[in-house]
């Protein structure tokens, strides 16, 4: 993403400063549902909307007023089979479109959602949650939609000293985990990681305070492990284990954010020292969150490739496939240096570029690896693409003129 979602928290949280919102920032990419459990695709370090410094202000929306964030595009909507869902961001306002993935059906702008401090699509694609400021920039609650009806119901209660922030589904989508904080400027405190029914009932803390709190990203495949982001700058990779209640944290000095998990060990691939440390972007590596083991997969050194900022597992859990910048025509010039898309095996070995391919890695889904390009031709538009493991064949999948869009999820029914 690629995005400023791991910098975004760090400003307002790590010198301790109050709690503060501003309307729907970036929202990337939540959890791509494939139809493995082994792998999840990511295609940024952070997966969900996160809160950054706002000038106190009176939102558009009145507090409470839950029906005011949300707009039905598509009354009935349900995705058909595998689909992309792309978000489409206004100021405060966020546009979804279902774009099926399959060739020949067209895109559908479904939802909008208005004023939000996080949100993230169900995998089924059936339901979305969100916190959605409420009535200040310094409170927020969290609320879910059901997306065929557009039926919606508060999940938390209504305290204007609260800020509830990043909500993401269980698992089973029968809870939901999200972080909060507590808003008031002269006790400002991280309040912890929580998980709620998806009805409202059974709150319970799962984790913390810890430090100055930070943004929750997903639930991984499989549902042990939650990945969240720690208010700092450049973020963090950490994994917090459900079942035990530890905590482990990646180079907890350093930026980095998790790129992709699947259910072996090594879980998770990881991407150091790249939102705020420039060009290039950083390395990529893999980390083993029982040992905190790590192995270099794209490092900073000499060698011909440099780590783009997206990679992910395929399927199946045993390649990566990598978007990379050739180092010698970077150093000539990084204007004009395509990013192209590189495959290792679960080792780290190299196993060659894939011919023709150009463009962001978003996802190896079974159709083939998803790429995001664009802001290059006359019109500036995005394309999402598919192509497939050999590289010998691809196809558009959506393009668009918009000036902020992202992928938002993939989901299956």
């Amino acid at each position: 993403m690629k995005s400023a979602g791991l910098c975004l928290l760090a400003a307002v949280i790590a010198c301790g400063a109050p709690a503060s919102v501003r309307p729907t920032p970036s929202q990337e990419p939540v959890a791509a549902s494939s139809a493995s459990p082994s792998a999840t695709a990511i295609a940024t370090p952070d997966r969900t909307a996160q809160p950054t410094p706002q000038p106190e202000a009176t939102p558009s929306i009145a507090r409470n007023d839950l029906a005011g964030h949300i707009r039905v595009l598509r009354p009935g909507w349900r995705p058909a089979g595998r689909t992309l869902v792309v978000a489409a961001i206004d100021g405060a306002r966020v546009t979804l479109t279902a774009v099926p993935i399959a060739s020949g059906g067209d895109p559908v702008p479904f939802l909008e959602i208005t004023e939000t401090a996080g949100w993230q699509i169900r995998s089924d694609g059936g339901a979305l949650v969100a916190a959605f400021i409420n009535g200040s920039y310094s409170s927020s609650r969290i609320a879910t939609v059901d997306l065929p009806s557009g039926a919606a119901r508060w999940v938390t209660p209504e305290d204007a000293e609260i800020v509830d922030l990043s909500p993401v589904w269980s698992a089973d989508s029968k809870a939901i985990y999200f972080s909060e904080q507590d808003a008031i400027p002269a006790s400002y405190t991280n309040r912890g990681i929580f998980r709620v029914l998806a009805d409202g009932s059974n709150r319970t803390q799962v984790y913390g305070p810890d430090r100055n709190g930070g943004g929750l990203v997903r639930i991984t495949p499989g549902g042990g492990w939650l990945i969240w982001t720690r208010g700092q700058a450049g973020g963090s990779t950490d994994a917090l284990n459900l079942a035990s209640g530890a905590n482990k944290t990646f180079d907890i000095a350093g930026s980095s954010g998790e790129m992709a998990w699947r259910t072996a060990r090594p879980h998770a691939l990881v991407m150091s020292h790249g939102c705020c440390a420039g060009t290039p972007v950083g390395q990529l590596l893999l980390w083993d969150d029982v040992t905190g083991a790590t192995t270099s997969l794209i490092g900073p050194d000499a060698t011909p490739l440099v780590f783009a900022g997206s990679a992910d597992w395929d399927p199946t859990g045993t390649r990566i496939v990598a978007a990379v910048r050739d180092r010698a025509a970077l150093e000539r010039s990084s204007r004009t240096t395509p990013t192209l898309v590189a495959v290792f095996d679960a080792s780290g070995a190299f196993r060659g570029l894939l011919p023709g391919a150009q463009g962001d890695v978003l996802a190896w889904i079974p159709e083939g690896i998803l790429l995001r390009s664009g802001y290059t031709s006359t019109d500036n538009a995005v394309a999402f693409s598919l192509i497939s493991e050999s590289g010998e064949t691809s196809r558009l999948v959506y393009r668009t003129t918009e000036s902020n869009v992202s992928l938002a999820a993939i989901v299956s029914p």
